[in-house]
């Protein structure tokens, strides 16, 4: 088939304006046994292109969409969805996708992936944490777990399903201690705070935090990663501390993200306002804006910075941006709870693309892998090659 009639035909299917005819004309074309050549071509075009743009491109359900073409004596209409901005680049991922799965999945009936074939699934993350309270003694957390769990002073701690709440007993609240909530990796959480303040924690993190907040200011210390929404309140400003940076509150909406292993501490504010403080400077930010903090001390920021990127993980997307394969493995290390070695010389290219939280670790590969570069996986290792 002619490569500008498959490019045309894949584009039709995605916007759901292909013919009975087109339909057909698909099938065929992929039920045939010399499409894997063609279709690794136009992939590896998309992938270039799409490599080259900063626009945001959400691509969501392949899989299923694939299963539909394949599928071809359904009778059921394919469910698509797609959310994208408009741009020259829009397509060319749209392409990437379509193609690049549909060369993987008629693959499997033939020779099983690198990623995949000796090896069970890595299943993704879950809502998964541990309390650790006042005295030592610590209580895990998931998903499952609801109702009253434990008592700190006049506060009552309750789960329900996958959020933590302080709820308190009594008007005031002298005996004041301190709680931690840590997620491992492969977990998340979120937390109500004593004074309504909502907190989300990602993979990896820690939050310490008071049982009230009865002092003239409300303090929390962060390690890792967590989208905050904070009540207001004027007369008692709201701190987070990381060790390098200090954000101070006074009601508003925002991510910090401060892993050891990340090259800087990154303060993405949503709404409202928000002082970061570290060692050498101080900048108010406004919504928009996002704060760097960088290994040697310096502070950068960013005007217009990419805040759908910077809670991506909250709303439950892996999400990337022309980043390098380093920069998504310490995701996937996070969110999988996998180990990842880099073996040889690994392609040096960068990725821009979504694949929700939910999905197994096979399906962030296939897409990874229309580069050009493998990955072998060994029990709980994986190995990019």
């Amino acid at each position: 088939m002619d490569n500008n009639r498959l490019k045309y035909l894949l584009s039709q299917y995605a916007t759901r304006a292909a013919t009975p005819a087109e339909l057909e004309e698909l099938r065929t074309f992929l039920d045939s046994e010399d499409q894997n050549a063609q279709l690794e071509w136009i992939m590896e075009e998309a992938w270039i292109q799409s490599a080259e743009t900063t626009q945001e491109v959400f691509v969501t359900q392949s899989d299923t969409m694939l299963t539909n073409i394949l599928a071809s004596r359904t009778k059921k209409q394919p469910l698509i969805k797609r959310l994208y901005r408009a741009s020259r680049a829009a397509a060319a991922v749209l392409l990437l996708v379509l193609a690049g799965a549909v060369v993987l999945l008629s693959r499997q009936f033939k020779k099983p992936s690198t990623a995949t074939a000796q090896h069970t699934v890595v299943l993704p993350g879950s809502e998964k944490a541990i309390l650790t309270l006042a005295n030592g003694e610590k209580v895990e957390l998931d998903s499952n777990m609801t109702g009253h769990i434990a008592q700190q002073g006049q506060v009552s701690l309750q789960a329900n399903g996958g959020q933590l709440v302080y709820k308190p007993l009594a008007a005031s609240e002298t005996q004041v201690s301190l709680n931690t909530l840590t997620t491992p990796k492969g977990g998340q959480y979120s937390l109500v705070l004593p004074d309504g303040s909502r907190v989300w924690l990602n993979a990896a993190s820690s939050l310490q935090y008071p049982t009230a907040f009865t002092g003239a200011t409300r303090q929390v210390s962060l390690t890792g990663e967590a989208y905050f929404e904070i009540q207001p309140n004027a007369a008692q400003p709201f701190f987070v501390n990381t060790g390098t940076a200090a954000v101070t509150v006074l009601g508003t909406s925002f991510n910090i993200m401060a892993y050891n292993n990340e090259n800087s501490i990154k303060t993405t504010l949503i709404d409202g306002s928000v002082r970061v403080k570290g060692p050498s400077a101080q900048q108010l930010l406004k919504p928009g804006q996002q704060s760097l903090i960088h290994e040697n001390g310096n502070m950068e920021v960013i005007d217009h910075a990419d805040t759908d990127l910077a809670i991506a993980w909250k709303n439950g997307l892996i999400s990337f941006r022309s980043a390098d394969i380093r920069t998504i493995m310490r995701q996937v290390e996070r969110w999988y709870n996998i180990e990842v070695v880099f073996k040889g010389d690994v392609p040096a290219r960068t990725f821009t693309g979504d694949i929700p939280r939910s999905a197994d670790l096979s399906a962030l590969l296939r897409l990874l892998e229309i580069s050009k570069i493998k990955f072998k996986l060994e029990a709980q290792k994986l190995i990019v090659m």
